[in-house]
């Protein structure tokens, strides 16, 4: 019995929850409900309203009449010309109108009527030319040409162009020494002597008609002793090369020799 009466108060006590709870619920649904009426009627816009209304209850424009219809008896509308047909003659066709003189026939026209010349020539003329010629001119000549010149006039031809430059004359390195005047022999390279190397470099040199060393190439060597040769190389001086007695340019090999005893000996 006991247990009886706990299960009874039991479900009197969920059904009591039940009822709250749906109660709760709507009256959260009424509040949002009459929010949602009193934002809509807060927020609206008189103007926008009359805008919507004037839009949906213009009627839209009448359409466009339609084009008259043709005329009867299918003529043409007025305004629009037929097409002109133009007739073109094939044969003899009698004149309309009736001359009142007749050209002249190779009968009546006079003996000297060749030789008379065309109005604005000039006496002594040649038959056949034009009106406005120059007394003593050239048949088929250019008008506005030169007096006493057959043909155009044609222009003077253009000048020769400049001759090239001679390319340097190559010589030995025996003769480079011979002419030389100034001889700057290369510094040994600080890492080079520390590592104990030693070799050769081959500088090929451009000396103008001055005797100055105008181009410097190394064309081989070690690398840590091309940039010396290349500076001493560039500092030598020589006695103009003279072919036929004029200065030309020469090119040749200069070969610097790095050895830790002797250093900068050119071969």
């Amino acid at each position: 019995m006991f247990e009886q009466s706990l299960i009874t108060s039991g479900k009197k006590r969920r059904s009591g929850r039940l009822k709250w709870y749906f109660l709760f619920t709507a009256l959260i649904y009424v509040i949002a409900i009459v929010g949602i009426i009193i934002g809509g009627i807060w927020l609206y816009t008189p103007e926008l309203g009359e805008a919507v209304l004037r839009v949906a209850l213009v009627a839209p424009p009448p359409p466009p009449p339609p084009p008259p219809p043709p005329p009867a008896g299918g003529g043409r509308s007025p305004g629009v010309r037929a097409p002109r047909k133009v007739v073109i003659p094939v044969g003899f066709v009698a004149p309309t109108v009736i001359p009142e003189r007749t050209p002249p026939t190779l009968e009546e026209l006079p003996e000297e009527g060749v030789a008379q010349g065309v109005p604005g020539g000039v006496p002594g003329g040649v038959p056949g030319g034009v009106p406005g010629g120059v007394p003593g001119g050239v048949m088929g000549g250019v008008v506005g040409g030169v007096l006493g010149s057959v043909g155009p006039v044609t222009a003077p031809p253009p000048p020769p162009p400049p001759p090239a430059p001679h390319k340097p004359m190559r010589v030995t390195t025996g003769v480079l020494k011979g002419i030389a005047i100034r001889r700057v022999m290369p510094r040994y390279p600080l890492v080079a002597r520390n590592a104990h190397l030693q070799g050769t470099v081959d500088v090929r040199i451009v000396v103008d008609e001055h005797g100055n060393v105008i181009e410097a190439e190394v064309i081989r060597g070690h690398p840590l002793f091309r940039k010396a040769a290349l500076q001493a190389a560039r500092q030598w001086k020589f006695r103009p090369t003279l072919v036929s007695g004029r200065p030309v340019k020469v090119t040749g090999v200069l070969t610097f020799i790095f050895r830790l005893e002797e250093s900068g000996v050119v071969s």
